[in-house]
């Protein structure tokens, strides 16, 4: 019969594997918040051109979009340390936070990348910035 071991080994992270899971999650977060400033303002600046709902729809895309980057920031890193239950909330939180930036894309009538330019460029500037480490 096979031993099942009672006890699993872990491993604490050196100082330098520490910060730059640090620096890692606060690209993982800082993402999210790049998209948050994103249609924030195209929601408030199409509420000022007049637009219809275009405040309550950027208003929106700040609340569900800064709750996914917030419950991200509380999260665990490396992502693997993250329960089954933190992944399901960050699942659904992320799929509202994106709901919500469509509802300001379909009120504004034209999509947007230019969230997704600031995300490559955060994230670049990470990997750049770990690769000096």
């Amino acid at each position: 019969m096979k031993t099942i071991p009672t006890t699993t080994e872990t491993t604490v992270p050196t100082e330098k594997q520490a910060a730059i899971f640090e620096l890692q999650h606060a690209g993982e977060f800082t993402d999210i918040e790049n998209s948050v400033i994103v249609y924030v303002l195209r929601g408030w600046f199409g509420g000022l051109a007049g637009i219809p709902g275009a405040i309550q729809a950027g208003d929106d895309a700040w609340a569900f979009t800064t709750l996914f980057e917030h419950f991200t920031s509380l999260m665990p890193y490396p992502a693997n340390l993250r329960t089954p239950t933190q992944v399901k909330i960050l699942a659904a939180l992320k799929i509202k936070a994106q709901a919500s930036q469509d509802a300001v894309d379909a009120v504004l009538g034209a999509k947007n990348n230019e969230d997704a330019r600031m995300i490559t460029e955060t994230d670049a500037f990470v990997a750049d910035l770990i690769k000096t480490l």
